[in-house]
């Protein structure tokens, strides 16, 4: 069952979210599309003298999610109400030859008549040179960050998402392979694509680092797309003690679009002026004791937002009891001095999830909603 957590909640007016919820100007393919198939494999064989293979896959299994979902908004026009049923469907099977099938299938029938199906993941998995090849369409998300993400180079997930449905993944090739306490991705997304209407659906090549140094886990990733050139970061998640954790990230750009929100015209992405380069960066912790009470803190700075929208905070508090969570975050922008509070509380008994959120906008630039209320109910099979 996807609990998805209140602290991770927006809408795409909202700054500081990732690119993947935001649409986009489509824009024409360029000649310097990138597509580096021979590297990839390169730096798999390569690879694959110092890593092990990964495990066998699991048992055939199969999953289905049933949910109803209420929502209310106070927009700049009203108060408006929408309700929706989606079902979630995933399976696994095993075939011959350490071969895997893994799949997401959703259907959602919306109150106002709206009614819509699709393949969120569908992939291949079989061994290949020390490792694992992935083939098809698949969620893969990455970096250590909660509410903001800048190494997530590869699925961009809105991390700010209000109660979100199932995320739905990314057509690739990847390979991955690991031992112990070191990993190795290599992913080509969007194989054949140049620069689409948003950035996750770009084609591109990427690839990611993965070490385990005592406490420690470190990452480094690299991208290169005919957006943003070349795209590198660090990142790391330390265990400091028993209830403190440290995290931190930042990525650097070539070059990178701004995400311009207004009251007067749709969002959408714009060059940057000059083509510039550019970055993001997070900083953050969490704090958990034995009474199950814990708090994030969160700040980071992201250049693809817009202007006095680059700069974010979040605190976030949550009391765990049983089945029962509550849970409240404020998010300030210092800049423009926006402050956006969230409350959410959800009950699991057994196979059920009952929870409910409210947040409220509060001076958010360019945004269409001042609040938001949502209700869900799910079962799981």
């Amino acid at each position: 069952m996807n609990l998805a957590l209140p602290f991770l909640a927006g809408h795409t007016s909202a700054p500081g979210v990732a690119a993947s919820a935001r649409p986009a100007p489509i824009h024409g393919a360029r000649s310097g599309a990138v597509a580096f198939p021979l590297a990839a494999l390169a730096v798999c064989a390569l690879a694959s003298a110092v890593l092990l293979p990964a495990p066998a896959a699991a048992e055939d299994s199969a999953a289905l999610n049933l949910r109803a979902q209420a929502e209310s908004f106070d927009t700049l026009h009203g108060r408006s109400t929408h309700t929706f049923v989606h079902v979630e469907l995933r399976w696994q099977y095993n075939a011959s030859w350490q071969t895997a099938l893994r799949g997401a299938l959703t259907a959602r029938q919306d109150s106002d008549g709206g009614a819509r199906m699709a393949v969120n993941e569908m992939s291949l998995e079989r061994p290949l040179a020390g490792g694992f090849l992935t083939a098809g369409k698949k969620v893969m998300s990455w970096d250590v960050g909660y509410a903001f993400r800048p190494l997530d180079v590869v699925q961009q997930e809105d991390r700010r998402a209000l109660n979100p449905v199932t995320l739905e993944g990314v057509p690739m090739l990847a390979w991955e392979a690991f031992d112990t306490d070191r990993a190795l991705t290599v992913v080509l997304s969007n194989p054949g694509r140049s620069r689409e209407g948003q950035p996750r659906d770009d084609g591109s090549l990427a690839v990611r680092l993965y070490r385990q140094n005592g406490a420690r886990d470190e990452y480094a990733v690299l991208r290169v797309s005919s957006r943003n050139g070349i795209e590198g970061g660090l990142s790391f998640s330390q265990v400091a003690s028993l209830e403190l954790e440290l995290h931190a990230s930042v990525l650097l750009q070539q070059r990178h679009d701004i995400w311009r929100t207004s009251r007067t015209a749709p969002p959408h992405w714009q060059r940057g002026a000059g083509d510039n380069g550019g970055g993001k960066v997070l900083a953050g912790f969490t704090w958990t004791n034995e009474a199950k009470f814990s708090m994030l803190g969160e700040a980071w700075l992201d250049r693809t937002a817009s202007a006095r929208q680059q700069r974010n905070v979040l605190l976030r508090a949550a009391q765990n009891s049983g089945d029962f969570d509550v849970s409240a975050d404020i998010l300030w922008q210092p800049e423009n001095g926006s402050k956006t509070a969230s409350l959410a509380l959800s009950w699991k008994p057994g196979p059920w999830l009952f929870s409910a959120t409210v947040r409220r906008y509060g001076g958010v630039p360019g945004a269409a909603v001042r609040s938001a209320a949502i209700a869900t109910v799910q079962h799981a099979f």
